[in-house]
């Protein structure tokens, strides 16, 4: 496994949804390995995490109890981290929820408003302040979205979910040339053994998960680490399986060269089956990957 402590020793990173499943397990990496953290999620349990991380190491984490989904708030987070670390190296996207019950059994628009608030306009906000504080104080920075396999393949019971990790993977592959020194990069996880996904009921019902089950939670960590240190990563995603490989997304990449190629030529009518055979090759490619079980499990 890839040693990323020098990397993040002494760097300042904020950490959205840090109160359970990868954001907790994240801080609690990047405190082990030195770094500094600002942990933020909407449930007040963060100041207890916080306090628990600063007896291990004094002064290594701050908390703010923030609703993400008043967008507004986002640029406090910033302006606190500066005032209680001196500046910011990485923003991790990490908060999001997944819907209950099917968009269509929904009785009003509430579910719908706060999935697509939290799951993707607050990830877009926050990597908007980061850029533009990056580029103010010429920094280098990182940004890490969390996305999730959902986005990559329809499941219709999870319409506003995956909606919204598949707009992320999109967004986060048009921030390429951000680079070098802005990288953003998001990650795909399976459905992992977290509180977001083991006490959702849709996720339970989902038949790939019947089949396989959910997938330890450490090795999506590790995929976030290299997100944020691995420098020839800029505009990737990260997909993140049962196995023991993590591969990096490129089907924004050919499917790029594949539209480019189409309207440069002007054969729109043949472009609709071709997109059509495409996405469905790289759908059944995804998962022959998430449903490889004779790979390498974790310890």
């Amino acid at each position: 496994m890839d040693d990323y402590s020098t990397k993040l020793e002494n760097k300042i990173a904020i950490v959205t949804g840090a109160a359970s499943g990868f954001g907790k397990l994240l801080t609690e990496k990047l405190v082990e390995y030195n770094a500094k953290v600002l942990l933020v999620d909407v449930n007040p349990s963060i100041e207890q995490q916080s306090k628990l991380l600063n007896q291990e190491k004094p002064g290594s984490t701050h908390w703010e109890v923030c609703d993400l989904c008043q967008t507004h708030l986002i640029q406090g987070l910033f302006d606190n981290a500066v005032k209680y670390f001196g500046r910011v190296d990485f923003v991790i996207n990490n908060a999001g929820i997944a819907n209950e019950c099917s968009l269509f059994s929904q009785p009003d628009h509430k579910e719908l408003d706060r999935i697509v608030r939290l799951n993707l306009q607050a990830p877009m906000e926050a990597t908007r302040v980061a850029v533009r504080y990056f580029k103010d104080s010429q920094r280098q920075g990182v940004v890490v979205n969390t996305a999730s396999v959902g986005g990559l393949l329809p499941v219709s019971i999870m319409e506003s979910y995956g909606t919204t990790k598949a707009g992320l993977i999109f967004f986060t592959t048009t921030c390429r040339s951000l680079s070098p020194q802005i990288r953003v990069n998001a990650i795909a996880p399976y459905f992992a053994d977290t509180p977001l996904v083991a006490n959702n009921r849709l996720v339970g019902s989902y038949p790939l998960v019947q089949q396989i089950g959910l997938m330890n939670p450490h090795r999506v960590i590790r995929a976030m680490l290299k997100a944020m240190c691995d420098e020839t990563l800029a505009g990737d995603t990260l997909i993140v399986a049962m196995g023991s490989r993590t591969e990096k997304l490129t089907f924004y990449d050919d499917l790029t060269v594949q539209v480019t190629s189409y309207i440069a030529s002007g054969t729109f009518n043949k472009y609709a089956s071709l997109f059509n055979k495409f996405f469905t090759r790289t759908l059944n490619s995804t998962l022959g990957f998430l449903r490889n079980r004779n790979a390498s499990k974790d310890a």
